[in-house]
């Protein structure tokens, strides 16, 4: 797992992501981790997207308040026009950052689903896609979910953060949680600072 910079030069730097949140608890603390980004890395900007079932966790006047930028919603239809969201997420933005990633994300992004326009915004970039899981209790030992990770190891561009060990709010039994945001900003500048065929070169990143 990669270490946070938290050096001068690191707080300089520039990016521009599309963060997508999905449906689970661990949602509710998205304005805390991104308050922690604005005064960590102030030059980066952030546009959430959130799912239909983050909308259950989080508000979208909160998370655009500490942003400063408009969340966009999973959905095609805007003002009555239908326009194409996952082509301008996958082009305009230096990395997405799926925090957390619910079952449901994982499994259908697996897929190859092309049914939101999130979904198709992952599987169009080719920037970095940083994906940090959030498991209930027992799902993270399933055959089908080891698969499901094993999958998404596999694209050159996507990288998994390593859940932590916690506990269930609701049953009080050992779950594997969403990891801390600075692991997740550590996993995408070490994916922009090294390029796929070299050890030293440094990609560019969208600002």
């Amino acid at each position: 797992m990669p270490r946070l910079d938290q050096g001068e030069a690191a707080k300089a730097r520039q990016a521009n992501l599309f963060l997508i949140a999905t449906g689970t608890l661990s949602t509710a603390h998205l304005p805390f981790w991104l308050n922690w980004l604005s005064v960590n890395r102030p030059h980066y900007k952030v546009t959430v997207g959130l799912t239909d079932s983050a909308e259950h966790f989080v508000s979208a006047s909160a998370l655009t308040a500490v942003t400063g930028t408009p969340v966009v919603a999973n959905t095609w239809e805007t003002a009555g026009r239908r326009e194409a969201v996952h082509t301008q997420i996958a082009a305009d933005y230096g990395g997405i950052i799926v925090f957390p990633a619910s079952v449901a994300f994982l499994s259908g992004l697996a897929s190859g689903s092309g049914t939101s326009p999130f979904f198709l915004a992952a599987l169009g970039t080719s920037a970095p896609v940083v994906i940090a899981p959030s498991f209930p209790p027992g799902v993270a030992g399933n055959p089908i979910i080891a698969g499901v990770l094993a999958r998404l190891n596999d694209v050159p561009n996507y990288h998994l953060v390593e859940t932590r060990t916690g506990t269930s709010r609701s049953t009080g039994a050992e779950a594997e949680a969403a990891p801390p945001f600075w692991d997740v900003i550590a996993t995408f500048e070490e994916a922009t600072d090294v390029a796929p065929d070299s050890e030293t070169a440094t990609a560019p990143v969208n600002a």
